[in-house]
């Protein structure tokens, strides 16, 4: 793979991709970031060759240790045995990106290439790196002693020297400062949605909107940072016919379990049914059956599930730890405080009673916020604004 083009080649290292679909958000702004910008950069992907932490085995439909032609992009799946520094050298030097883009700090394929930045085994190659939201205090609460300990290794070796940095919110912008203690070259680019969510969105596929009777959807990871459990524990007081469901992969199995045990506790007017994780491009379609989308995530960077909500008409009810705030301004949810629980049971309650045409206007709001924002044009200047910096930069140019 030494072929140049005509466009920019920028060399994404992260940690999935597609055919893949358990990862998360960050794999979707990848996956939309090729679909948006491949008519201006010739993108290359190395990445894992099974989908997400849970589901280890190898894919079957593409070739293991080559090049695949993917949608618009050539993606690379390394095998188990292959994610080495030594491998991930070959691979670079034979590409010959102009800029690499990391998205994690913390995955063993971006330490693995900042250290041979550092020890020039590679090219003196711009990276961005976009932390995801792992430097948020619910991320960092996993496995906490490992990460500080490798924050601190990083910086004593500078291995952040250098780095243009990707951040999704002013947020995430102050825990970069903060934690790496850099101040310059950080830019604001929230994380890119697809181009159009529902292009044939109808309000009909909606379930009816009884008074005292509401469908909720839960779609994301269920891990602790999400805090399922917490909104769980509350539920029991209150009234009406309460359907909530659950999509996504059960990645901590002991917080499942503890999810498990709330549940069988719920009174017979909730209830609670899990149904596995989902593929990208059926997400808002699942969420548009549903009413409402309910969070109470310890934190968010962006959380693409966010605009797929709203393009489905699904009004959110989330907490305030993420970019997402003034909903209730508005008039498409409620970002509430954790510290508040009476302040959820409240909204719960007037979501559950909330008749046929009082909720048919939050809907269309909400599929009406989305829209606009997903055409908005300084979404794409933000983010091609990086590219631009880092190929500034580049010594192939």
């Amino acid at each position: 793979m030494n072929r140049k083009t005509h466009k920019p080649i920028i060399l994404i290292i992260c940690d999935y991709y597609l055919p893949g679909y358990e990862s998360g958000g960050s794999m979707r702004t990848i996956v939309n970031m090729v679909e948006r910008f491949g008519d201006k950069f010739d993108f290359r992907i190395i990445t894992r060759d099974h989908d997400g932490k849970l589901n280890r085995t190898p894919y079957t439909s593409v070739k293991i240790d080559n090049w695949n032609q993917i949608g618009e992009s050539e993606v690379f799946y390394l095998s188990k045995n292959n994610i080495r520094p030594r491998v991930l050298s070959g691979i670079i030097k034979d590409v010959k990106p102009d800029a690499v883009y990391l998205n994690s700090f913390f995955s063993p394929l971006t330490i693995f290439t900042l250290l041979l930045r550092k020890f020039r085994r590679i090219p003196e190659i711009p990276i961005i790196l976009a932390p995801e939201g792992e430097f948020s205090v619910g991320s960092l609460g996993l496995k906490p002693l490992k990460k500080r300990h490798y924050l601190k290794t990083a910086k004593l070796m500078r291995l952040q020297h250098n780095i243009i940095w990707k951040v999704a919110s002013e947020s995430e912008r102050r825990e970069v400062e903060m934690l790496t203690g850099v101040r310059k070259d950080i830019f604001l680019a929230p994380n890119m949605p697809p181009k159009m969510i529902l292009d044939d969105f109808d309000l009909a596929v909606k379930s009816e909107k009884a008074a005292g009777a509401a469908r909720f959807v839960f779609l994301s990871r269920y891990m602790r940072t999400k805090n399922f459990n917490w909104l769980l524990g509350h539920l029991g007081s209150l009234n009406g016919d309460i359907e909530i469901d659950i999509y996504g992969p059960l990645e901590d199995a002991d917080y499942w379990e503890e999810g498990r045990k709330i549940i069988a506790s719920l009174p017979k007017n909730i209830k609670i049914s899990a149904f596995g994780p989902v593929p990208n491009h059926e997400a808002a379609k699942t969420m548009a059956k549903y009413h409402f989308f309910v969070l109470p995530t310890l934190g968010e960077n962006f959380g693409h599930v966010f605009i797929e909500a709203l393009a489905a008409g699904c009004p959110l009810i989330i907490s305030n730890r993420t970019p997402w705030l003034d909903l209730r301004k508005k008039g498409i949810g409620w970002d509430l405080p954790l510290e508040s629980p009476q302040a959820w049971l409240e909204i719960l309650e007037k979501c559950i009673k909330m008749p046929q045409s009082e909720y048919d206007e939050i809907s269309m709001r909400a599929r009406r916020f989305a829209v606009g924002w997903l055409r908005d044009s300084s979404l794409d200047e933000s983010n091609i604004r990086v590219f631009k910096h880092a190929l500034g930069k580049s010594t192939f140019l």
